[in-house]
């Protein structure tokens, strides 16, 4: 009887000593969330949840594929608690999330087709220019507002559903200007050198993300325990090794 009871309060022990799941969103966003054509996810928050993972026994980060319009209403069926590298201004207004800053990790860059005479006042004064945006995405000069008829209303804009798409409407004429991320345009200006002196890039930035993550309030981890475990991976220098593979702490402008 004694063996029994013992054997019952160890596996009660295990049982209490699995870590909890967290279940942490993302959406195509590269180079922190990116799908291939056979729908595997990679990027750096997956990146980044495999590393907290090993770094502690209290939590089991797990990522929860969603998209940039649909992460709302995901949310509010908490389908996920955690957002890495979002913005509480991205249309988080009104859901009770809390958010913790981080490094600034580049940012979103106005592009255009190069062309003679044309410099960095081509940027000045988009009036009548045809836009590129990807279809749910956030951009200052637009207020934040994410909403489809007004971005089309107010600001020109063509929609897309990938950032490659947005700069090949450049290339080709179809728009005047794209606002793509500053690190995915410095991997597709490696990938394809051929296209360094048909793109014009804004010296100024639309925006610049400086946030680590949202996540509902109510939810654990809480703040203060995210906060220490990212202050430990800095630390150990892991964080910056994880930024560098992903090339976020390049400047566009060393392209």
């Amino acid at each position: 009887m004694l063996c029994l009871l013992a054997a019952g309060a160890l596996l009660a022990g295990l049982a209490v000593a699995q870590p909890r799941p967290v279940n942490v969103g993302g959406y195509p966003f590269p180079p922190f969330v990116e799908s291939d054509p056979q729908g595997e996810w990679s990027g750096l928050t997956l990146d980044l949840l495999a590393l907290l993972n090993r770094s502690q026994q209290d939590y089991r980060f797990i990522f929860q594929p969603t998209s940039a319009s649909r992460r709302y209403h995901d949310f509010d069926n908490e389908r996920f608690d955690l957002m890495f590298f979002e913005s509480p201004h991205w249309g988080w207004d009104e859901h009770a999330v809390q958010s913790l800053d981080g490094p600034t990790l580049g940012g979103e860059v106005f592009v255009a087709a190069a062309r003679q005479g044309r410099g960095q006042a081509y940027f000045a004064d988009r009036s009548g220019k045809r836009i590129a945006l990807y279809s749910g995405y956030h951009y200052a000069f637009a207020g934040y507002n994410a909403d489809k008829s007004y971005l089309r209303r107010e600001h020109n804009a063509i929609l897309t559903f990938s950032q490659e798409s947005s700069l090949q409407m450049v290339l080709r004429d179809r728009v005047e200007l794209a606002v793509i991320p500053a690190a995915f345009l410095q991997r597709y200006l490696s990938e394809h050198p051929d296209y360094r002196d048909k793109l014009l890039v804004a010296a100024e930035p639309d925006q610049h993300y400086r946030y680590l993550l949202v996540k509902r309030a109510s939810s654990e981890p809480d703040l203060a325990y995210l906060s220490d475990l990212v202050a430990r991976l800095e630390d150990t220098g892991e964080l910056q090794k994880l930024l560098e593979r992903h090339g976020l702490l390049a400047s566009i402008g060393s392209q």
